[in-house]
């Protein structure tokens, strides 16, 4: 069986990358493949196998010369692990133009605006594959006894990130008025109806005021600080709502000023010591990415490893994915929440059980070593051009 060669070295937020990559590694490793880790930038660049990349190289220079060699029996799949519209679109049109994605394929955890890929790079191969976690963010099974687990020090736990005011209204003032606007207007759409995504509320906002959308430098350019918007606004919302309840939220300084009565500022967490923050409650709000209206991320994963009684946002995908293991609240309404995790709280015995549930399924699914073979996988199709 050919080698699996794994970039290792990232400089991302949280350490988010290079410990995704070594989780992948190992699970490799013990799905019997021959992993290889590997450092681009200093090592002898590989000739054949698989090479691995979590999200993207800088430019085409960083890849090894045998990918674009005609007849090469080197080829590379790209995990990314954001929304399509944060996709590096110089390397890919690079990559395109110098062999029509000849030799690559991409796994993205992101379900929603899939289509838009084709559209906007035509030939390249992608398939879903979902987040996972490692095996070492299980908690022991006997951490999840009646005693141990209401000794936890929290009730409930948040993790994520927020923007500041200030950072988003910078990123507006970068947009002419009229795309402010539209963009203001289409965070107001996502925040009435969460199963909204931002293509479908583009559509609406921009269509109504005059605007002719489905130019994909134009949705692009207003996405990401109306995701931040939405974002925002979700988040700092639910912590409000859970104002009476021993909350821990985890992330940066933006949180402080939402950190009043009950509610504690817990600090930052690098990626690789989340589960270990999530341990330290019983209950976990476990909400998705923004930038995603259906699909979800490795936070639902580790909480539920970590023996948290977990509430998701309601989302189609969480919905299909993770029945009966966790508890669902409504984006659009934070009161939600607060009755979510409010009836736990309540019922300690039914969250328990919850959370042994929720436990167990990540266990027999969600960790790296049930995606490798997926992710591994020759292309079953040839895409249309």
């Amino acid at each position: 069986m050919p080698p699996v060669w794994i970039q290792t070295r990232y400089q991302s937020a949280y350490a988010l990358l290079g410990a995704m990559a070594d989780q992948f590694a190992e699970a490799c490793r013990a799905a019997g493949r021959e992993a290889r880790t590997i450092d681009l930038a200093t090592d002898t660049p590989p000739e054949e196998g698989t090479l691995v990349f979590f999200n993207a190289p800088a430019n085409l220079d960083a890849l090894p010369p045998a990918l674009f060699r005609p007849g090469s029996n080197l080829r590379a799949i790209q995990i990314f692990v954001d929304h399509p519209f944060a996709l590096p679109e110089p390397v890919l049109d690079a990559w395109r133009e110098r062999d029509g994605f000849k030799n690559l394929r991409l796994c993205l955890p992101c379900a929603d605006d899939a289509h838009l890929l084709r559209l906007r790079f035509p030939g390249l191969r992608h398939a879903w594959v979902p987040h996972a976690i490692p095996d070492s963010a299980l908690c022991p099974r006997e951490a999840l006894t009646p005693d141990a687990w209401r000794a936890r020090e929290f009730d409930i736990i948040a993790a994520g990130s927020i923007a500041t005011e200030q950072h988003i209204a910078e990123q507006l003032a970068r947009l002419p008025a009229a795309a402010q606007t539209i963009a203001r207007d289409t965070a107001a759409i996502m925040l009435r109806d969460p199963r909204l995504g931002f293509v479908q509320a583009l559509d609406l906002a921009g269509s109504t005021a005059g605007l002719a959308t489905g130019d994909w430098s134009a949705a692009k350019a207003l996405w990401r600080v109306t995701v931040m918007i939405v974002n925002r606004t979700r988040r700092t919302a639910v912590v409000k709502a859970l104002q009476g309840t021993r909350l821990a939220v985890f992330g940066p300084p933006a949180w402080k000023q939402f950190c009043t009565g009950t509610i504690h500022y817990a600090g930052d967490a690098p990626y690789d010591r989340i589960h270990a923050a999530h341990a330290r409650a019983r209950i976990a709000i476990a909400w998705g990415p923004t930038q995603f209206a259906h699909s979800y991320s490795e936070r639902l994963m580790l909480a539920m490893a970590a023996g948290c009684a977990p509430i998701s946002d309601d989302r189609l995908l969480v919905r299909r994915d993770f029945p009966n293991t966790c508890a669902l609240y409504n984006a659009a309404d934070p009161a939600t929440a607060r009755a979510a995790t409010d009836h736990l709280l309540a019922h300690p015995d039914a969250a328990l059980n919850l959370a042994q549930s929720a436990r167990d399924h990540a266990e027999h699914n969600c960790l790296w070593q049930h995606r490798v073979d997926a992710i591994l996988a020759e292309p079953a199709h040839t895409p249309a051009r």
